[in-house]
Parts: structure tokens; sequence; C-alpha cells
């Protein structure tokens, strides 16, 4: 519905790859545990969608390889984001006067149609901003009017030819079709749209569409309605309490933009006729109009709304406005510049591709906290066929957030994170293991994090390293001021090689191992027993200093001492263990031997 205003593309630099950790600071914040309820089943996912109604070109126009690219970012389930349902239109130029049809009219809907069905989309659906003028009150496909009564016929033909030769002609068949896009629309608008009441809706569905879907041979395609501009239920219920019309009505819809006399979007609530009456529910379009936000602020602000969507109105499916849209502007998860052949993907992509990735359609939400912690939200899915599962965390917060998630009616072992924030793309980070009965989680600030795992599947088992540093192999760094040293071994229990200085300087040495539990590390001191330290991390970026003991020094010779370093405690999800050194004397410290626990 969105009109774009067109400027020059800027440069929106963002990598498609997804980097390999995540950024998790560690932080000394309380955790919150959050319950997954495996049989507390709440409503069944039919999908998440975009639409390139009327915005086809913005991909077809492209030049080869990009536009085909741009098709693999939005559909594909493995190297994109795997949307599930594709939103067209049914355009008034298929239909330009009485008797006359041309359904070829928009080859550019036809091809991404097709393109995102060969890249697995489920569903694929239409709506119409107008039925053609010579049906309308006003004789415009703009500016409102409504479809004339004595036309009421002709345009459930219309529809009904449209679902016929879109499967006839190319292939394509549509799961469903709406009959007006924001019937509630302004008269001052200037692109295709049309008006519909309640009573409209109501005579048109029981009367008109239902035969005309019978005598075409498509019955089978689903009927949706509603689709007003804000979040309200209110243009339908005439329909849904009347069983002549709600017999032909599948899915009821709204979108979510605000309401222009308040400038503020209604509740997000539920459209209890819709589902008392056991219609399905989807959210179909939503964007921010005259804005451009490609980072994170965008990303968390509709991930928030997608959130509150599954949670508080329990919709079946969830719908950005555009797939992929020319201009500097919100109105599309990726932006394109169709003179320069390029495109830019924003942070509201990843972030939708935090949902639309991981929870497909045949899911259904379960039990969780939707507000376990102030500005954190978790919502839960699972696969009933599989066992598969996924729970989606948000942290709106300048702080890490600690959540320990339990398991309640299933097990699992383990499960697998992928993190959108500043910094990272769905990137994702070490398995996190089931340790005492829950997933310790630690959320990084302003990021969405989704977690998928499966019943059933097997506990992380625990791993040693040993490294007696005989070489850096085993290692994955180290500062340029350490070496090996092999002399005088008669001190050292007869180990020929350890780890020192060259000189006073600080040094470390790194080794990256997935979920490290514990570690021993043997070190030879010359009566010094300061300058020893130790550091864990996610991500090789952020360092948390590793509480520790050691045991009394063993008399080695001279006056060489071993002692053992163990930590009290290592943090949760510590993938990083860095060894320091310190002091003015390079060679009164030499690690001997390394032993790192970790769980794979």
């Amino acid at each position: 519905m969105r009109k774009t205003f067109a400027k020059k593309l800027m440069g929106l630099t963002m990598s498609v790859m997804l980097t390999a950790f995540a950024a998790v600071p560690f932080t000394a914040h309380a955790a919150s545990d959050v319950t997954v309820n495996w049989n507390d089943v709440k409503q069944e996912i039919d999908g998440f969608g975009v639409s390139q109604a009327g915005w086809s070109d913005a991909i077809y126009d492209l030049q080869e390889p990009v536009r085909s690219e741009i098709m693999d970012l939005l559909f594909k389930p493995d190297t994109g984001i795997g949307i599930s349902i594709f939103r067209g239109a049914l355009f008034p130029q298929f239909n330009p006067a009485p008797g006359q049809y041309d359904f070829n009219a928009r080859p550019d809907q036809v091809w991404v149609m097709q393109q995102a069905k060969a890249r697995g989309v489920d569903k694929l659906i239409a709506s119409t901003w107008s039925p053609p003028a010579w049906m309308k009150t006003n004789n415009s496909t703009t500016h409102g009017g409504y479809l004339k009564q004595e036309n009421y016929g002709d345009y459930a033909l219309l529809m009904s030819k449209f679902i016929k030769e879109y499967k006839r002609q190319f292939g394509l068949d549509l799961y469903a079709v709406s009959i007006a896009n924001e019937p509630n629309s302004m008269t001052f608008l200037t692109w295709d749209s049309s008006e519909w009441n309640s009573t409209n809706f109501q005579v048109f569905l029981k009367d008109y569409l239902k035969q005309a879907m019978i005598n075409e041979g498509v019955a089978s395609t689903k009927v949706i309605a509603g689709e007003s501009s804000w979040w309200s239920e209110d243009l339908i219920k005439d329909s849904l309490n009347d069983p002549a019309s709600a017999e032909r009505l599948d899915i009821v819809a709204g979108h979510n933009y605000p309401v222009p006399i308040i400038n503020a979007e209604l509740p997000t609530t539920p459209f209890t006729t819709a589902q008392s009456k056991g219609k399905k529910v989807w959210m179909t379009e939503v964007s921010k109009v005259d804005s451009y936000d490609p980072g994170m602020g965008s990303g968390l602000k509709f991930a928030k709304q997608t959130h509150n969507f599954m949670t508080k109105a329990g919709v079946n499916a969830w719908m950005y406005w555009t797939g992929a849209i020319p201009g500097n502007n919100d109105e599309g998860l990726i932006n394109v510049d169709k003179a320069a052949n390029t495109y830019a993907l924003t942070k509201r992509y990843f972030t939708f591709g935090n949902f639309s990735k991981f929870i497909k359609p045949g899911y259904v939400r379960i039990g969780a906290p939707d507000n376990p912690q102030s500005g954190v939200y978790t919502s839960a899915y699972k696969d009933p066929a599989t066992g598969k599962f996924a729970i989606v965390a948000i942290n709106d917060t300048d702080a890490t957030a600690e959540l320990g998630f339990v398991p309640n009616g299933f097990t699992a072992g383990r499960l697998t994170p992928y993190t959108t924030n500043d910094n990272l793309n769905l990137a994702e980070g070490p398995a996190v293991p089931l340790q005492n009965g829950k997933f310790n989680v630690s959320l990084p600030p302003k990021s969405v994090v989704t977690y998928t795992g499966e019943n059933g599947s097997p506990s992380l088992q625990e791993q040693t390293l040993t490294d007696d540093l005989n070489d850096w192999s085993k290692t994955f760094s180290h500062t340029s001021g350490l070496v090996m040293d092999s002399s005088n071994s008669g001190y050292f229990n007869g180990d020929t090689s350890r780890v020192k200085r060259n000189s006073g300087t600080t040094e470390n040495f790194v080794y990256h191992v997935p979920n490290i539990t514990n570690f021993k590390a043997d070190l030879y001191q010359f009566s010094v027993w300061d300058g020893v330290a130790f550091y864990a991390s996610a991500d090789n970026q952020h360092w948390t200093p590793v509480v520790h003991t050691s045991t009394p020094g063993s008399y080695t010779g001279s006056k060489w001492y071993k002692k053992t370093y163990t930590p009290l405690e290592m943090p949760a999800g510590t993938q990083y263990l860095k060894i320091e050194l310190s002091g003015s004397d390079s060679w009164e410290k030499q690690v001997s031997r390394v032993v790192i626990n970790s769980l794979s």
C-alpha cells in the first residue's frame, strides 16, 4: 500500500556472510529462568512473508546475477532467510474492459512469483488494491471509490479467473486471494485503492464470490478479507457472524499502520471474533513510511512488533510490506538501486530472518514467558512432526541479559544460537549445553538471538584438550614476546619445552575451544607468585577475568616451584581462554602444560 518517495540510494554496506561467533560481553546481572512448556500449545504458524505487489519490477528489472542474488537472500531457506509467504497483487489492468482479460500484463510479477516458488515459498497470495476503473463508482482506480453493486459479479469472476489463469498459464497455484487491500482507504490516496464497508464484504462473500469460485473450479483457494490499514477486525465482523458469508472466508487479516487522526498504532490485541469462528488471523503488512534506518534501531522495532503479534495477538502469519524496494527508506527489508544494479541489506532483513529462517509453516507456538526481564522478550515454537524447536529472544536494553531456558515436557542436550546485533548478522555461535536442567545463555545488548534445538537430542559430551606446549599447534594465537624454552630441564621435572617471555612485557596466548567448562594450567615459578592471570571470552573480543586458585608450590630445584592453577568458576558460554604473564623478570614464570575440558 505504501507510496515510496524515490531518492538516490545511499551506500549501505552490510556483509551477507553469517559471522561465526556472537559477541557476548560477560556481566554480573542476575539470570532469569524462562520455562519453555512443550505441551502448552498456542497457535499454528502459517509463515512469515513479504510483498512485492506493485514492486516486483524492483527485482525483475535488475541485471543478473544481482536479481537472483536478491531472490536467494529473501527466499532460500539455507543461504537466505527462508521467507515462506509471497504477497502479490491482482491488478486492474488484468480486466481493462468488460469481457477482456490479460493476466500477463505484469510479467515482472509472474517472474518473481515463479522464482519464489522455485526457492521453496510455501504460500503465494495476492491482494487487490482496486478493481478495474469501469467497475467503480468513481470510474478511477485511485482516490478510493466503491465497487458498483451491479459489478459485484464481474469482480467475483475476475478474482476467480485470476486464480485459474495464473495456474493454467504460469504454473502458479495461489494459496489465497484477498478481496481488498486497506478498504478503509482515504479518498486522497494517489495510488490504487478501493473502499469497502462491512455490508459490502458480507454481501460479496455470500452472494457472489463463493459461486464464482465454484464455477471456475477454484473453490479450494482460500479467501482473505479485512486488511484494514490499522489493526482491527471491525469491517469483517458482520461477515463472520453470518454463516453464509463466513463459509467463504478463511483468513481475517489486518495491517499495522498508525491511525491517521491520532497518528498511533492500535493495540496489538487478538481478533476474538475471527478466532472464535475458527478462522486464521494474519498481519499482512507493515513498514515505516518516510524514514531511513538500516540499523538495529529499526531491526529491533520490527522484531518486537513480530514478537507482540505472535504472543499478544496470536496471529498465524506476520508479513513485512516489501522484500526489496528502490530508494533510501524503511519500506523494505532490502534497498535496491536499479540504475547502479546494486542492493543493500538492512538489519531489519536479518532480525526478520531470526523468525522466518527458523520458524517454518506447520510449527506451533508453545508456552514461554513473553517478557521475562524489563526490555527482554522471548517466544518459543516447535515442529510437532520432527521435534525441532526455536526460541527467539530479543534484548532491547544496553546491558547483557542472562537467561536460563528450562525445558518442561521435553528433553534436549543442546541449543544452537544465531545472533543479530550491530556487529553480527544471523551469526551461528557455539552450542549451548544443558547444565543442571537448564540452558544458560547471555543475550548481547540490543540483539535478537534465535536458539534452535531438537527434542531428544543428545547431551554434549565432555572433551579434553591436553597441550604440553612443545609447539604452538594447539593454541589459537600468541603475542610476539613469547618463546618455547627447553633449557635446564632438570629444574622442571624433565620437561623440555615450556612457554616463557623474552622480556618484562605483558604477553599472552589464547586457546579457542567451544564450550570450555574447566582447565588446569601447570606453571613453574621462581619464588614469584604474581603476574599470572586468566581471561574468558565468548568472541575473542570481550574478556572477563577468571577467578582462580592454585595448589601450594611444589619444590623442583634451585628456587623453582611447580603450581597448578584452576578456575573457581568458568563463565557460561566461554569459547576462548587467555593465559597472561606479566612482571618485570622475563624468565621467572613458565607455563609447562595446559589441560582444557569442554563440551561438544
